[in-house]
């Protein structure tokens, strides 16, 4: 090729340890058949396929300098080598770096920085030149080799297998969370037993006025204590306005998400959906002591060692920075391209029970994956 000496300047550091330099030489001669400033061989007609081809003359492309053109003696088509390749003239800019770069794991992002283009644009590039090795090798063993832009790039990418597809709601831990949890908060004027002394000399003290949120207080005759059915339970010092919010929560306890995607459906944060969770554990184990429910619990799955990366597919690949000791700073990232680690699955409803389902497309598309519930709201895909 005739492309400039600095091609590659601006790589940085470690990249060349990235570099699949089989895949890369193997383009590169692709590539100089191409941009040959020769006549012959003569290639075949794109349009007809005959083999009588004659000397069109020829073009000059700034980039590469001086390339043949044909003319076939059956249709009278005139063509260049570069047709039906992604060797137009906008394709041709550094394209040494270009090359060296298809085979690393970096984001179109990132390698859009190095060319000095968009990463919109870079990633039609990859996309192009994947169309083309699948057209010299249709087996796809070249094409597979690509990495840079990951997922989004491929033409055809495989499914993607998580260990959390399929897992379902427990409608057993859900049922019987959801009821007690009514009790807690029920408007009820029928006094509970005192939560201090057990006695059942209780009667009802206050209960909220109509149009005001609250929940009625009682008083004990026996130990003269002013208490709330929430009394003694891990929810005793949450604000009534979270009520909502921690009943919505209760249906996904059980399932194997991220606190950050169930924080987003219950509109909150994730250090607040984890104490919530906390909460919930807590009181689990005060309904059932032997642990019963609580070892039901899912919420707050992490990657393991079969979990795929989203955007590249390696499994195995999810780190903690070195600074991640709170978990406010528990951001995965991957340590094969780079990214930021999803542990987000797609839910759908189905007869009135959550389940997880692969929906690769949407979640790299970082798109809504599921409408389910109207009181669970929309879930957004993004990092978690």
């Amino acid at each position: 090729m005739n492309a400039a000496p600095d091609a590659k300047a601006g790589t940085p550091p470690g990249l060349a340890a990235e570099e699949d330099r089989e895949l890369t030489d193997y383009l590169n001669r692709q590539i100089a058949v191409v941009l040959s400033p020769d006549h012959d061989p003569r290639p075949s007609c794109p349009r007809c396929g005959d083999t009588r081809i004659h000397s069109g003359g020829f073009t000059f492309k700034r980039t590469v300098g001086r390339l043949p053109l044909f003319e076939c003696q059956s249709c009278g088509r005139h063509f260049s080598r570069a047709w039906g390749t992604p060797l137009g003239e906008k394709h041709l800019k550094k394209l040494d770096l270009f090359v060296s770069l298809l085979s690393q794991p970096l984001s179109c992002e990132e390698a859009a920085r190095l060319m000095g283009s968009l990463g919109s644009d870079l990633s039609l590039r990859v996309k192009a030149f994947r169309a083309w090795l699948l057209k010299l090798d249709p087996s796809g063993t070249w094409e597979r080799r690509i990495r840079l832009g990951g997922r989004p790039t491929e033409i055809r990418p495989a499914p993607l297998a998580f260990a959390e597809s399929g897992a379902r709601e427990d409608v057993v831990l859900t049922t019987r969370l959801a009821w007690e949890f009514d009790e807690l908060y029920s408007a009820s004027p029928v006094p509970p037993a005192c939560p201090d002394c057990g006695s059942r000399e209780t009667r009802l003290k206050e209960r909220p006025k109509q149009g005001q949120q609250g929940v009625p207080r009682f008083t004990c005759r026996g130990c003269r204590a002013t208490f709330t059915r929430r009394r003694g339970t891990p929810f005793a010092y949450i604000g009534l306005d979270s009520t909502d919010r921690l009943r919505r929560l209760i249906r996904y306890l059980s399932l194997p998400l991220s606190f950050q995607q169930v924080a987003e459906l219950c509109g909150t944060d994730s250090m607040t959906l984890k104490r919530w969770r906390d909460c919930f554990v807590q009181w689990a184990d005060q309904l059932e002591p032997d642990g019963r429910l609580s070892a039901r619990f899912r919420l707050g799955v992490e990657p393991d060692e079969a979990t795929p990366c989203l955007f590249c597919g390696r499994t195995g690949v999810a780190t903690l920075p070195p600074e991640a000791t709170r978990d406010r700073h528990r951001h995965w990232s991957c340590a094969g391209c780079g990214r930021l680690f999803s542990m987000r699955r797609s839910i759908v409803e189905v007869a009135g029970v959550l389940q997880l389902v692969d929906d690769v497309s949407d979640a790299l598309a970082a798109a809504p994956v599921a409408a389910i519930a109207p009181a669970t709201g929309t879930m957004q895909s993004s990092t978690g």
